[in-house]
């Protein structure tokens, strides 16, 4: 298995694992109806540097255990995949970024009722970790695709 695809695995496993801890607390926060921006703020932080440092760590470990270059200079077939994965996530981000603005109407009207006394700060809560939401879903299955094509021309 190559680098790139073991860093492919590692961000998908990592990337799931950890921000799905994440949406599922703010899902639950909004569940019940107690999104506070300043703790999923530092929340998201929080999470955010322990994906870093774990699939770093992991990286690391993964090219030293297998003696491998970290970095390996891509060849013609990795940039073919790159490029594959990179337009199919852009396509994805995109056409997701254009759904939450079409729902961000829907999001407005939730925050009028379950925020009454700052319905502004409730959709900006909720439309933030929205992209955020997309963001990460597009990221990791930009990642699926890679691991996919180096498997269908392993």
């Amino acid at each position: 298995m190559s680098m790139r695809e073991k860093v492919a695995w590692i961000s998908v496993v990592v990337s799931t694992i950890i921000f799905g801890w994440y949406f599922w607390t703010v899902w639950s926060d909004f569940a019940t109806q107690s999104l506070d921006g300043d703790e999923l703020f530092w929340r998201f932080v929080k999470t955010l540097i322990a994906a870093v440092v774990i699939q770093l760590a992991a990286a690391i470990y993964a090219a030293w255990h297998a003696k491998q270059d970290f970095d390996p200079p891509k060849d013609e077939l990795d940039l073919a995949i790159d490029h594959r994965a990179n337009r199919i996530g852009l396509t994805c981000l995109e056409l997701s970024i254009v759904g939450v603005v079409f729902a961000s109407r829907w999001v407005t009207d939730m925050a009028r009722v379950d925020y009454p006394a700052d319905p502004a700060g409730g959709t900006a809560v909720m439309l933030v970790n929205l992209l955020l939401f997309v963001v990460a879903t597009c990221a990791v299955l930009r990642e699926v695709i890679i691991i996919v094509q180096y498997r269908r021309y392993a």
